[in-house]
């Protein structure tokens, strides 16, 4: 009897219209070799049967940049988000308002660093008890506003210094469940801001596409924070320089 163990599920959402994306158009490679995965209604991509170790997994189709997320195998069954950003032969490019950033680390370009982009986007949501506590998995959050939030879906708790990265895996009533203990404290009234995580190039540049202007809050892979950009209609470019990374330490806030 053939056995087959999901190995790893992938929201696959597009950037700019926060929807789950299907199948048609997107090609896939895992560690450099062509794959063709299960797809699942509402952008859900699902790998079988993976040996244990590390995998590289890319994503790429046309009117999005390139996309790809590191995954471990170790027989259970990881969950991931993958969002696709628009890339420059996207249809709607006209009507986008872009930022190409460039990172220097010194000198030189800081190639292949990972950072994250939050912008003030959908309800707003805001940590509603009076203090959530570093190592806490669950925090009572405020929406407001008609439209419902992305859940899952990768979050900047904006709190200066001590920001973070958060995934929020279920909201439900004001219980914000969290795929990862936080690294640190922070009061009520804390913004959660949707953000989008990005890769830079060879040439330590990023390519981010927003439907207008807006302000854009830039982080280093945990959330610490690396500048605040406001953005104009139609192209902006930018430099900004890339800072030590953040010890892991808890803050007590």
């Amino acid at each position: 009897m053939i056995t087959i163990h999901a190995s790893a599920v992938c929201r696959v959402r597009d950037g700019f219209t926060g929807r789950g994306m299907e199948s048609a158009g997107l090609l896939c490679t895992l560690d450099g070799i062509s794959c063709r995965p299960v797809w699942k209604p509402g952008g859900y991509l699902v790998l079988t049967n993976l040996p244990h170790g590390p995998h590289r997994l890319r994503l790429r189709g046309r009117g999005y940049q390139e996309e790809w997320v590191e995954l471990d195998v170790d027989g259970g069954t990881r969950e991931l988000d993958i969002t696709m950003k628009p890339g420059p032969d996207h249809p709607l490019r006209g009507s986008m308002t872009w930022l190409t950033l460039e990172v220097t680390e010194g000198k030189v370009p800081a190639a292949g660093r990972q950072l994250w982009l939050a912008v003030p986007a959908g309800p707003e949501i805001k940590i509603a008890q009076t203090k959530a506590e570093a190592g806490d998995t669950q925090t009572r959050l405020f929406c407001k506003g008609s439209i419902s939030p992305t859940v899952p879906g990768s979050y900047l708790i904006s709190d200066g210094a001590d920001s973070e990265i958060v995934s929020l895996r279920s909201l439900e009533g004001e219980t914000g469940t969290l795929a990862a203990p936080l690294l640190r404290s922070h009061g009520r009234g804390r913004l959660l801001l949707p953000a989008q995580s990005y890769h830079t190039d060879a040439r330590g540049n990023l390519t981010a596409a927003f439907s207008g202007p807006c302000a854009v809050e830039i982080c280093g892979p945990e959330g610490d924070p690396l500048g605040r950009l406001e953005l104009q209609k139609g192209e902006n470019r930018q430099r900004i320089q890339w800072k030590k990374e953040r010890h892991h330490g808890k803050s007590s806030g």
